[in-house]
């Protein structure tokens, strides 16, 4: 009998609104095609681990649990009441396809209770596999020891759960090289000779250095296109994350964790070890932020830079671990980014890509590829060849499945 894999995932809720405001006839259309367009975007994952596993063999699923007029749809065709909360549509999934492994993306949202839950109700689990590739507070350890093991994005989470007692296997971020077929037709955006794609969030662990080195560049007068997110000025939004910082360690430190478990506003705060703060930034950087991308959109921008900036989050120590990485590379732009002790196990440094270690020494070497056009563009190409050969999503998905398989075993 095949094996049945099942993928869990929550997608961003901002690309899912504007997917949705983009395509608003989408909702009215079938499961069947709601699901094969919203995969056509090529976020985050999209459907590659139940593709290439299929492929394997298995009998796969992939899930988009917050995509509420997906799953509405899914209720629907299936005999059960749409306005059900989305745990509970998730859950008839779950026991109308009966998995044997459980792979769930978004580890924040399903852990501890919930898990447990689904290995008392499924007899025939065998594996609940949890992600992580972003900062946690010790306090959401706890939720974690529910799963069997972690997949993780550096050697640096590995670490971190290791500390707590949580195993877990390092599986790199990639790309897929399908995007190439979809990025040159049909592509609105303009070119630059600068571009940078991502959020700057205040709190510990988050963005400073990301925030000097953009300040930096305004305020040197080099030309950028920033599509992303910027702090929401808004005392009330920033009111609500301390609230919910307060309500998650209060009910916690009472010994309340079932409460914060089951509520998630509440459950939300246990990602910050400290009171969120408000972040200052400049006000050029507001005036030239253009609204975020993603997905297939996101690539399509990106593949008309001549150079992609690319800065980790404070959090992830001195490990190269983001998508940034290969999403860059992959299109074709030239990758500069910030120096890591493991990155020469994916590029050649200053041959497939540029690093830094300082925001002048950043600002120093984007001077100097803007200004040398075709040392760019060939470093770009030799970047693009290497993550075409070496990061590819099918070569990560193999490692997800050896190791799978290795758990299994046990």
């Amino acid at each position: 009998m095949a094996l049945r894999f099942l993928k869990i995932s929550s997608y961003y809720r901002d690309f899912l609104n504007h997917y949705y405001r983009q395509n608003p006839l989408i909702v009215s259309a079938g499961y069947d095609e709601q699901y094969r367009h919203l995969m056509d975007q090529y976020f985050a994952w999209s459907d590659n681990y139940g593709r290439i596993l299929a492929e394997k063999g298995m009998e796969t699923m992939e899930i988009v649990a917050n995509a509420s007029p997906l799953q509405k749809a899914w209720a629907k065709e299936n005999e059960v009441s749409p306005d059900l909360p989305a745990d509970s549509i998730l859950m008839q999934q779950i026991r109308q396809f009966r998995p044997n492994v459980i792979y769930f993306q978004d580890s924040v949202t399903y852990n501890g209770s919930f898990i447990k839950k689904l290995k008392a109700e499924h007899p025939q689990l065998k594996l609940c596999i949890g992600n992580v590739c972003a900062p946690f507070s010790s306090a959401q350890t706890e939720a974690f020891r529910a799963f069997d093991y972690f997949t993780v994005c550096s050697p640096f989470f590995q670490t971190l759960l290791k500390k707590y007692g949580i195993p877990s296997v390092n599986i790199p971020h990639a790309f897929d090289p399908r995007i190439l077929n979809k990025i040159h037709s049909d592509n609105p955006y303009p070119q630059t000779s600068l571009a940078f794609m991502g959020s700057i969030f205040a709190g510990e662990g988050m963005h400073s250095t990301r925030r000097q080195i953009l300040e930096q560049l305004v305020n040197e007068g080099i030309s950028f296109t920033f599509y992303g997110n910027l702090p929401d000025r808004s005392l009330i939004g920033l009111l609500k994350k301390q609230a919910s910082y307060l309500a998650a360690h209060t009910l916690d430190g009472l010994g309340m964790k079932g409460l914060t478990d089951a509520i998630a506003p509440i459950r939300k705060g246990r990602a910050h070890d400290r009171m969120p703060q408000r972040l200052s930034l400049s006000k050029k950087l507001y005036k030239m932020a253009l609204p975020p991308v993603f997905g297939l959109e996101m690539f399509k921008a990106l593949s008309k830079a001549a150079i992609g900036f690319n800065n980790h989050g404070d959090c992830v120590g001195d490990y190269a671990a983001n998508m940034r990485l290969f999403e860059t590379t992959g299109v074709g732009t030239c990758l500069i980014t910030d120096y890591k002790s493991n990155i020469s196990d994916f590029f050649k440094v200053d041959d497939e890509i540029v690093t830094y270690r300082s925001a002048d020494e950043c600002v120093e070497k984007i001077r100097w590829l803007i200004h040398h056009p075709e040392e760019c563009r060939q470093m770009a190409l030799r970047g693009q060849q290497r993550t075409l050969k070496d990061h590819n999503i099918a070569s990560r998905v193999e490692l997800f499945y050896l190791y799978l398989m290795e758990y299994l075993k046990k």
